[in-house]
């Protein structure tokens, strides 16, 4: 059994996505890019392919007039500001440069001036139960930068003096691309201070910032953020997206990998039914052509089939096999029906027969109270639970019995773990 690990992809030779053709769009774009600085948002749903995208898209610069960094802003989440992370994280390479080296450590110190004129008034207050009062904070902030007329001055004077380090680090035709990938797994303060930041301290510089981001959970938490504030306004103001849209100047929406490129891709790492169409119909049914979510459904099923093996100790039949494969998809996308398994075992039989009557006869939709146990009336609405259960016509999967499912479900608590309640 070789386990799918969930690294990025960082050499053309290993895309199996095809990602290459779209990387060579967006980096035509961005390097014809002027003036700078330029934000470029890469969307993609969670487990994409954002990172290996990105980190496809990064080998392209090797070798020319630009220069790049990788910032993961959810290391720092909860420890730090994230946002000045990302500037200590930039400042940390310009610091290898001997020329700059001075000139580096004196925007560090700022950005740690920056960071706690930021956030220091609020914890200060929060951590004391109100006895020091943000003013009061303020006001000893404002008393030590006084006391340091140079550091002052190089917080007053942070957004030109980055501008002007950034320049002397790549050359007057350089660039520097800085790549923020996984910022929707930050919590939505971190994400949202990130994002002000490349407006408030950065918008001068030879940068590229490219973010890698969930679009919709960035409008949702931007929403949030200030739905209050733009109460009343139009929607097209109001919205999540309408903020992005001042901070992202260039976007662009990851393609969907369809789901045979999936298959080809993954095929090699099925270590039985790989060759098996209905298995693969079941999947694509099931869970979709998200890379992500069908890399860990592999992995478990693999080692579910191989626990079992230990377990009976003998040959298991294919439709043990694919009963195994539908209870995993149950497991992983409908966990309700799952865990009503784990308590009536049955459930599964008693369910898919009735589908079966029921687009047979559309009149038994009506009378699912009379024809179910109450348990079971929950489920009769979901199309996706019907599909899945129904699928093959003539050559549908005989659901498994009460015995096996107990079976199988102590087989899945060994590889998956328990299942929480939906």
């Amino acid at each position: 059994m070789r386990p799918l690990t969930d690294n990025p992809v960082t050499t053309p030779q290993d895309d199996s996505f095809h990602f290459e053709p779209y990387v060579d769009v967006l980096h035509a774009a961005v390097e014809q890019a002027t003036p700078l600085p330029l934000t470029v948002g890469v969307f993609g749903s969670w487990g994409a392919g954002k990172s290996s995208f990105l980190r496809l898209w990064e080998r392209r610069f090797t070798g020319g007039n630009a220069k790049t960094i990788w910032f993961n802003p959810w290391k720092y989440d909860r420890k730090v500001e994230v946002w000045a992370a990302l500037l200590h994280t930039i400042l940390a390479e310009m610091e290898q440069e001997a020329t700059l080296r001075d000139k580096a450590v004196r925007l560090a110190k700022a950005a740690t001036w920056l960071s706690v004129r930021a956030s220091l008034g609020t914890a200060a207050a929060l951590g004391t139960g109100g006895v020091v009062k943000r003013e009061d904070v303020d006001k000893l902030l404002t008393g030590l930068s006084e006391g340091d007329a140079e550091q002052y001055r190089q917080v007053n004077h942070f957004e030109a003096d980055f501008a002007d380090a950034v320049r002397e680090y790549v050359g007057a035709d350089g660039r520097l691309v800085v790549f923020v990938d996984d910022l929707d797994r930050c919590t939505p303060e971190s994400a949202m201070t990130v994002l002000e930041s490349l407006k408030l301290f950065l918008a001068q510089s030879q940068c590229v910032f490219v973010l890698a981001l969930d679009v919709d959970v960035l409008a949702a938490i931007a929403t949030n953020k200030f739905g209050e504030a733009l109460k009343g306004a139009p929607k097209e103001v109001a919205s999540g997206m309408a903020y992005l849209d001042k901070i992202v100047q260039l976007p662009f929406f990851l393609p969907d990998v369809g789901f045979e490129t999936l298959r080809e891709a993954f095929r090699p790492y099925v270590s039985e039914l790989a060759d098996d169409d209905f298995f693969w119909e079941l999947l694509r049914r099931g869970l979709g052509a998200n890379p992500r979510r069908l890399k860990r459904y592999i992995n478990v099923f693999n080692m579910a089939l191989a626990v079992s093996r230990a377990q009976v100790q003998g040959q298991m039949s294919r439709e043990f096999r694919l009963q195994l494969a539908v209870l995993l998809i149950i497991r992983t996308l409908h966990r309700g029906f799952y865990h009503t398994l784990t308590i009536e075992p049955e459930a599964w039989m008693l369910l898919t027969r009735w589908f079966e009557q029921a687009q047979t006869n559309p009149a038994t939709r009506q009378n699912y109270h009379m024809q179910l146990p109450e348990y079971l009336h929950d489920f009769v609405g979901e199309p996706v639970l019907e599909r899945l259960l129904t699928h093959g016509g003539p050559e549908r999967l005989t659901p498994a019995d009460a015995k096996v499912v107990q079976q199988m479900i102590t087989t899945l608590r060994s590889t998956a773990g328990p299942a929480d309640p939906a």
